[in-house]
């Protein structure tokens, strides 16, 4: 009867050790890489601000039967790490006439800044198109309706506007929006409310938030 002998290698003192910091560091090494992910990806960008720009410019098209038409292309471009929303946004178009008051020098002087003007001065005379959209981010807004906008992306709206040819030669176009990370709470108070060049516009008592910003546009002959 043959007897079969085990050898068994019973691992010293300081290759115990070694195996144990290795598994530590092994562990160590996929939780800081879990952390790195989880912090980089989910909570890093929750405690971000929202970033980003909107602007509006105006192409003009073809005039057909005496009539010029406009478009007003307002977008928005989210240029953060965090989701956006528009809670309410206004935009107003008005056409305008050149003020015939020669040698007329407008000075406007801050402490932080001068600014002077000696060209022909222009003012709004009608008012030619007008918008305004409370969506579910705003107090008594739509609920169904939200202008969501994930990082890094854009977004744009079109407006088509017919101006009688000859009629103005510049347009002034005015716009407010009320944007603020997604998803928006509680609710912005918004009220729609007449500007004083006739069209409808946004106010709140928070401003938080509120971007406001006028344009000029010539159009050609």
């Amino acid at each position: 009867m043959k007897r079969e002998l085990h050898v068994h290698s019973v691992p010293t003192r300081a290759e115990q050790v070694r195996t144990a910091v290795e598994i530590v560091a092994i562990l160590a090494a996929g939780l800081w890489a879990l952390y790195t992910f989880v912090y980089e990806q989910r909570i890093k960008p929750l405690s971000e601000q929202a970033e980003f720009s909107v602007p509006t410019t105006v192409t003009q098209g073809p005039t057909v039967n005496g009539v010029v038409f406009l478009t007003v292309h307002k977008r928005l471009e989210n240029t953060g790490n965090v989701p956006i929303d528009i809670a309410a946004e206004a935009l107003s178009v008005y056409g305008e006439k050149i003020v015939k008051s020669g040698g007329h020098v407008q000075l406007t002087k801050t402490p932080f800044a001068i600014e002077l003007r000696a060209d022909m001065p222009r003012r709004p005379v009608a008012l030619l198109f007008s918008k305004v959209n409370l969506r579910s981010g705003a107090v008594g807004g739509n609920p169904k309706t939200s202008f969501y906008l994930p990082p890094h992306s854009s977004a744009e709206e079109d407006s088509v506007i017919a101006v009688p040819a000859h009629r103005y030669p510049a347009v002034l176009v005015s716009r407010v929006d009320f944007i603020r990370k997604a998803p928006i709470s509680p609710a912005i108070p918004v009220r729609i409310v007449r500007s004083r060049l006739g069209g409808y516009t946004l106010s709140s008592s928070p401003i938080n938030g509120e971007y406001d910003s006028e344009y000029e546009y010539p159009i050609a002959p």
